[in-house]
């Protein structure tokens, strides 16, 4: 594979990649507010595991994603309605996409937010006094490209070998890229703290033990370049980027392979309910950090002026010629000046959270909830988008019925308007669905789906 290739393609598979994963649970709006969610409400806060419904709720397997950009696309039509097959294939043969690149504006800014996650059997427990514990394990994925300029984003989707984007210099002072793929271990604890028969105080905590699977950031972009043509490149300016190797995914042996560092985080949340009228909450979720200091690097690229020769021809086959070959090129030759360091630390995506609940009559609510991602400046770190919510809802012990309308933002403001439905032992549903029912343009989507498994309290407990 050329340099250019595997540079193009992982920054157009992080644009485009809509993975079988679980997209952060804390968002799914129209299962994670109901009175019934069990162990997925404490994914939101962790506070609303306190006095649960359940004397035990076990989630058995799910999974879901969150996925949307603003530059690029797949038309109408070009698959069909949930045509994941389809969608894969356009990922590896790039035969499905268009961009929204504008070439009288090739400074415009664009975004990429994915977040995406696999719970596995998780487990919580109703402790006397309006207590309970729980488990959860997790492999989550947070990536997100922010403000790349339209000719990067292209040239990367190119593979930079458009002609129409040749001969001409462009600057990029602003990318932003972040991903990271981990393994969560949660311990949970939540308890009522005051009760007085009409307004009651809940609090809750979860603590994580994560391991880091994968990573990569591209932060400190300054950088002008010029392609003149299919055999030089010149470029100036400067960039760090840090990876973790992944050429030891290609021969796995052994589950070490998969351990490319170890961290820790926490979850916090409290909750205030007057009598069965309405609740208010508060969370901050993703508090933490993962050292990746096993087969990972850090580097820091920077030059006055470059002229990267014969860039087309030139094969690579590992991520170690690939930074060999970049710091030749930046540092008149030298293949190991530029890397700074044998590790990393990526901040986990950190937002903060309210969430409000109003009882309307029987079975009837409406729920308003707030998600605010938080960044971290120019550190690595998964950035979580903003969300804004308000879901109308029909539960009852069995049957939960919403639809949420929501904004997500992430550099870029997208309304959205789901569904969701809980039947027993099952639920699904996404808060932006219709671009995988091929009813518009697929440039992002939002769907859940999972089993699990409760046994309600007596009602004397």
């Amino acid at each position: 594979m050329r340099l250019t290739d595997q540079a193009g393609a992982a920054l157009l598979l992080v644009c485009i990649a809509v993975l079988p994963f679980r997209a952060m649970a804390q968002y799914e709006m129209g299962i994670n507010n109901s009175n019934y969610s069990g162990i997925d409400g404490t994914l939101l806060n962790p506070a609303a595991g306190a006095d649960p419904k359940f004397k035990w709720d076990l989630n058995i397997a799910s999974a879901s994603v969150l996925f949307d950009n603003n530059f690029l696309y797949i038309p109408k039509g070009a698959v069909p309605a949930f045509g994941f097959k389809s969608i894969i294939k356009g990922i590896i043969h790039t035969d499905k996409f268009s961009t929204y690149y504008d070439a009288s504006r090739p400074e415009k800014l664009y975004n990429v937010t994915l977040s995406a996650e696999l719970l596995g059997p998780s487990i919580q427990w109703a402790l006397p006094y309006g207590q309970s514990v729980g488990f959860h394990m997790a492999n989550r994925i947070s990536a997100n490209v922010r403000n790349i300029p339209g000719a990067t984003a292209q040239n990367a989707f190119d593979y930079l070998r458009s002609s129409a984007l040749w001969d001409t210099t462009f600057s990029d002072q602003s990318t932003k890229v972040n991903g990271m793929n981990w393994l969560e271990y949660g311990f949970h604890y939540s308890a009522i703290l005051f009760d007085d028969g009409t307004d009651k105080w809940n609090a809750g905590i979860t603590l994580k033990y994560l391991q880091g699977i994968a990573a990569a950031y591209a932060t400190n972009t300054h950088l002008a370049y010029r392609i003149e043509d299919s055999t030089n490149l010149r470029f100036s300016g400067s960039v760090d980027y840090g990876r973790t190797d992944y050429d030891s995914y290609r021969h796995i042996g052994d589950y070490g392979d998969l351990n490319h560092g170890h961290g820790f985080g926490m979850d916090i949340g409290v909750q205030f309910a007057h009598a069965d009228q309405y609740k208010l909450g508060f969370s901050v979720m993703d508090i933490g950090s993962i050292r990746f200091n096993r087969n990972a690097a850090a580097f820091h690229l920077q030059t006055t002026e470059a002229n990267f020769s014969n860039w087309g021809q030139l094969e690579l086959h590992s991520n170690l010629a690939v930074d060999q070959t970049l710091s030749a090129v930046f540092y008149n030759g030298d293949s190991g000046r530029s890397q700074v360091g044998n590790g990393f630390t990526m901040k986990l995506p950190t937002v903060l959270s309210l969430q409000g609940d109003w009882k309307i009559q029987d079975h009837y609510y409406l729920n308003a909830t707030i998600v605010k991602g938080l960044g971290h400046g120019d550190r690595p770190g998964g950035v979580g988008p903003d969300i804004y919510s308000v879901t109308p809802r029909y539960e009852s012990e069995w049957w939960d019925v919403s639809i949420p309308f929501s904004i997500l933002y992430y550099g870029v403001w997208r309304p959205r308007i789901g569904l969701a439905v809980r039947a027993g032992y099952v639920f699904f549903g996404g808060d932006a669905p219709a671009s995988l029912l091929a009813l518009s343009r697929l440039r992002g989507t939002d769907f859940y789906a999972g089993v699990r498994f409760f046994v309600f309290k007596k009602k004397n407990q």
